[in-house]
């Protein structure tokens, strides 16, 4: 089911207003989403999308998006301190900023006029491309010919309510403020305003008590720092009603209770988890809300094998974390096999467990990493083990070898004396 909301502008005038501490994003387009992330857990995507024949005008958004974040950001902190939208970031060189990606959809801009049309067509190309999913949300900023220049933007939920995405259409509602309109459709995108709201609209998720509440139907183009995060904490946030609370959505982290979980790889390999958070082929970190649960799994590079875990994860499988706390943990990569080689002088043989190597005079084989071998030193009938040398020492015949890195086994085999004659 998808439920789509929208907000109007009664008050237009030149075009979109300039906020007044405008940021520079200084990534690099890209239709993908970067790795690793800042933060774990649910993520709130932005994507600048296009029709498959609009101009690329990703340069000139690019940065006003960086903008209406950051403004948004620092609004919903004002309102609820304990509480800020979980927007993906990624560590540009100038710092951690939106990860922007740029989505060309598969229509033409004439197939995309009519904003219930384009709702639905981008809903889907995100989800083609992941960008909305269980635990991805979207905000997007339309560049393409819309029918209706008074409605400024669309958002709701999909999938029951499980996601959603927030559309501002570029082409509309000039001299409004664009935080106030993403943050206004982003709302909707967590759910708000469910049935049951005692100030809801009787014809739409919005809230029609007070023009300053951020889910009011209508905007006079006025900055977002003039709105309210539900005023009477009664309709949407904060409530202590049986409808929707979006101050409870996966996608707001909790400030007030972060924990961070460092990763350190050894060796050539990637680790990645079952919510976003972690997709790491080199250490990295994240923060997450205190209580959260999550699952690693490592991926070793080709040639590579995963070794073990260390740290507050063990084992050589996937490692399921529990972040009550900080954890910090380490996955080690080790070559897939290691080279044994084997010599004899003398009369006699080695022999390998695991199999593969019968060995007189010399031989070589390649063994499993960090998977011990046990070599036997087996004599010819009237010769003895004198000793081993190299990664042998010793005169008993058994030898382990713990493979750790290449390995050199060398074993001396004399003469048994004969016995004298009385």
């Amino acid at each position: 089911m998808i439920r789509r909301t929208l907000i109007l502008a009664i008050a237009l005038a030149g075009l979109w207003t300039a906020p007044a501490h405008a940021a520079s994003w200084c990534g690099t387009e890209t239709p993908t989403n970067r790795a690793p992330e800042l933060f774990g857990g649910s993520q709130v995507h932005a994507v600048y999308a296009i029709p498959s024949d609009g101009a690329d005008r990703f340069g000139s958004f690019a940065s006003i998006m960086e903008t209406d974040a950051e403004s948004i950001d620092a609004w919903w902190r004002g309102q609820d301190p304990t509480r800020a939208p979980r927007f993906d970031q990624f560590p540009f060189s100038c710092g951690s900023q939106l990860d922007i990606a740029s989505v060309r959809l598969p229509d033409p801009g004439s197939a995309l006029t009519s904003y219930d049309v384009i709702y639905s067509h981008v809903g889907q190309a995100l989800f083609a491309t992941g960008f909305i999913s269980p635990a991805s949300d979207a905000f997007v900023y339309y560049d393409g010919p819309v029918t209706d220049p008074d409605i400024c933007g669309v958002g709701g939920t999909v999938n029951g309510g499980q996601t959603g995405v927030a559309i501002l259409l570029i082409g509309a509602c000039a001299g409004t403020h664009s935080d106030q309109v993403i943050a206004h459709e982003f709302g909707h995108s967590l759910g708000a305003v469910a049935p049951g709201a005692p100030h809801r609209c009787s014809d739409s998720g919005h809230t029609c008590d007070l023009p300053n509440d951020l889910m009011y139907p209508y905007t006079s183009g006025g900055p977002l720092s003039s709105l309210v995060l539900d005023p009477g904490r009664d309709d949407y946030y904060g409530h202590s009603g049986s409808w929707v609370d979006i101050q409870d959505s996966a996608f707001l982290k909790h400030l007030d209770a972060q924990v961070h979980l460092a990763l350190t790889l050894a060796g050539a390999g990637s680790v990645t988890s079952d919510v976003p958070g972690v997709n790491c082929s080199a250490s990295c970190g994240t923060d997450w809300d205190a209580g959260s649960h999550v699952s690693l799994t490592p991926q070793p590079a080709g040639g590579m094998r995963f070794i073990r875990w260390s740290g507050d994860c063990t084992g050589t499988f996937t490692c399921d974390l529990a972040l009550d706390a900080s954890k910090s943990v380490t996955a080690t990569f080790g070559p897939a096999t290691f080279p044994l080689s084997a010599a004899v002088t003398g009369r006699g043989t080695i022999v390998s467990r695991p199999a593969g190597i019968v060995c007189k005079p010399r031989c070589r084989h390649a063994f499993t990493s960090f998977a011990p071998v046990k070599l036997t030193a087996k004599p010819a009938k009237g010769w003895k083990l004198k000793t081993w040398s190299g990664a042998c020492h010793g005169r008993a015949l058994g030898c382990t070898v713990p493979m750790k890195a290449a390995a050199i086994a060398h074993a001396t085999f004399v003469k048994k004396p004969k016995p004298k004659k009385h």
